[in-house]
């Protein structure tokens, strides 16, 4: 059968079509290098191989199924909204290739550090490895967060920080 409409979920008729809300969006590739090879297949069309996985929930029959694009935003009726997290996810990924190539300053101590989105991150030298700590800037009352664990390297550590900003930002309202 060709995909879309009329495959997979799409052609059960006692499956439900609308009604449903993305609770989250993830991006499947692989974490290590970002490259994009990795893939899964849409569960609604059940032919699509997407990487930006919709994490979709029905809450009045208490369903649950990841879906690419397209179907996500036939399921909660909302092209906009599927489009906006998968672009959100994309920028994202794209920031997170770029971030260790950035142009991080050394602080008086040696700490690298970058101040973007609102916040102070510092990326510094421990005992047996290396760890971090982000803090809120423009704040009476700034905020921070330190990492609890330790990293092998000074760019695992800064990809630890990336994730750890992205999540700060949602969180802080930034």
């Amino acid at each position: 059968m060709s995909p879309g409409r009329g495959s997979g979920k799409w052609a059960d008729p006692g499956f439900p079509k609308r009604g449903w809300v993305c609770e989250d969006v993830t991006d499947v590739s692989c974490s290590d290098n970002g490259c994009g090879c990795c893939r899964e297949t849409c569960e609604m069309c059940e032919y699509m191989e997407i990487r930006y996985v919709h994490h979709m929930i029905h809450p009045d029959h208490g369903l649950a199924l990841d879906a690419g694009c397209v179907c996500a935003s036939r399921l909660e009726l909302n092209r906009n909204a599927a489009e906006a997290r998968e672009r959100e996810l994309k920028n994202a990924a794209s920031r997170r290739r770029n971030w260790l190539s950035r142009r991080w300053r050394v602080s008086t101590r040696g700490h690298h550090f970058l101040n973007t989105d609102g916040m102070n991150i510092v990326v510094y030298a421990r005992a047996s490895g290396w760890g971090g700590r982000i803090i809120e800037r423009h704040s009476n009352n700034p905020r921070v967060v330190y990492s609890k664990r330790i990293y092998e390297t000074r760019d695992a550590a800064k990809l630890a920080a990336f994730n750890t900003m992205i999540l700060l930002k949602e969180r802080w309202g930034l």
